[in-house]
Order: structure tokens, then C-alpha cells, then sequence
């Protein structure tokens, strides 16, 4: 009796970690940029002329003083198999161009200090990014990220991050990247 009970409870410990863990994750991320734009954009990241240059094959889907992302995934997993599926929204506010629908554009890109590319590359990503024109100075962008994870059959999780950066505008126009997102699917 004595090895009964504590073989049950690792029995049953085990099992527990046998069960599906559906879940869903909602990100909101909002880009304020100061003497810039701050833009969404998505596409295929592809490899450029160059070790560590990359270009997004895509569009610029929202543009403007302030850039909010907000972006759901949902994951169910059931014994063999498992389905996920993301939406994103996003919204332009303060002064923002009219941003063009249809139009495929390639955008040569400068990741941030910390925003890795290269495991991306063939895959359909969404960038948040600021859009430089050619000039001197420099422009000030304020991050703020808000992650919620709801776990089934497991704790859920939250955090918070606010970030501060200066973005230095180089010799011509191009997107420095804040941050990147897999979108799950591979260039066609």
C-alpha cells in the first residue's frame, strides 16, 4: 500500500502532461514614432545581395505617427494533430498616409539590435518597423508590448514591455525592423 500510493500520483503526473495544450496568445503592440513613420507591413522574407541583408517581398498595410498590432493565436492540439490559426488587425492614428491595396513593393531592411531575420527567411512574416526617409537626425520611438496567454489544463501568462530606442536615419530610405512575426506559412 505504502508503493501503491505514490505510483498513482506519478502516474496520474504523467498523464496530465499527456493532455492537450490548446492555447491562445493575444499581442498588442503599439509603435509611436517621433519625426518618422511607424508601419506594419507583410510579405515574404527573402535573403539580399549581401550576408545579413534581408528584403521583404510585401506591402506596407498601415502607416503612421502611431501603429497598433493586435494579433491572436490559436492553437488546438488534439492527439495527432494540430490546428493554429492567427488573425492580426491593425491601426494607423495621427498623421498617416493612405496606404495603397494590391500593391507588392520590396523594402530593404535594418533589423534593431536583438530582432533576428535569418530564421525567417522564406517564410510570410508581419514586421512592425519605422520608415526613414534620407536625412540628417535622428528619430525617437516609444515600444509598448502587452502578451496574455490563456492556457487549457496549465497557468496562464502575462507580461509587459516598454522600450525607448533613437533610430539613425542613414543615407536613404529604408525600414528599420522592431520586431518580427512568423505568420506560419511558407513563401509560395
Amino acid at each position: 500500500m505504502k508503493r501503491l500510493i505514490p505510483t498513482l500520483a506519478i502516474a496520474a503526473a504523467l498523464a496530465a502532461g499527456v493532455h492537450a495544450q490548446d492555447s491562445k496568445t493575444t499581442t498588442r503592440t503599439q509603435v509611436k514614432a517621433d519625426d518618422a513613420k511607424a508601419i506594419t507591413a507583410t510579405g515574404c522574407l527573402v535573403p539580399g545581395l549581401a550576408p545579413d541583408v534581408f528584403v521583404l517581398r510585401g506591402a506596407i498595410t498601415a502607416r503612421g505617427e502611431e501603429v497598433t498590432t493586435k494579433t491572436r493565436t490559436k492553437a488546438d492540439v488534439d492527439n495527432d494533430e494540430s490546428r493554429v490559426r492567427t488573425d492580426t488587425r491593425t491601426k494607423a492614428e495621427g498623421d498617416h498616409d493612405r496606404v495603397g491595396a494590391g500593391t507588392v513593393v520590396m523594402y530593404d531592411l535594418s533589423p534593431r539590435a536583438g530582432v533576428d531575420l535569418a530564421p525567417h527567411i522564406g517564410q510570410q512574416v508581419q514586421l512592425t518597423a519605422i520608415l526613414l526617409d534620407r536625412g540628417k537626425g535622428d528619430a525617437d520611438v516609444k515600444i509598448k508590448e502587452e502578451t496574455q496567454v490563456d492556457r487549457e489544463h496549465a497557468p496562464d501568462g502575462k507580461s509587459k514591455t516598454e522600450s525607448k530606442i533613437t533610430v539613425d536615419r542613414g543615407n536613404g530610405p529604408r525600414l528599420n525592423v522592431i520586431s518580427v512575426k512568423p505568420l506560419g506559412q511558407r513563401c509560395t
